[in-house]
């Protein structure tokens, strides 16, 4: 029986990486609590992904990656809190006049 158990915690870990997924869980709440929860409403209301598109040094070379898509993952968890959604700026039409 204590066989059958440790080999479905194996198999559980393998398929679902329950481990790995408890880490970044971890890892989040330590940059949300540390960093994103005292953040004002103002320094919140923006598209952080779109803001990392255009600002951030985000390729392969970069050793701050792990850490800017966590705090990106945290930020956007404290805009469902504040605002029940994440915040997008959305390109407004352009209108035709023809």
């Amino acid at each position: 029986m204590m066989e059958k158990i440790k080999q479905t915690k194996i198999l559980i870990e393998k398929i679902y990486k329950v481990e790995e997924l408890i880490k970044l869980f971890g890892d989040v709440i330590e940059d949300y609590i540390n960093q994103v929860v005292l953040m004002k409403d103002e320094e919140l209301e923006e598209d952080r992904s779109e803001w990392i598109k255009r600002y951030g040094d985000y390729d392969d070379r970069d050793k701050y990656k792990y850490e800017t898509s966590i705090h990106t993952i945290a930020i956007e968890i404290e805009q469902i809190r504040r605002w029940k959604k994440i915040i997008y700026d959305i390109p407004k039409k352009s209108v035709r006049l023809d």
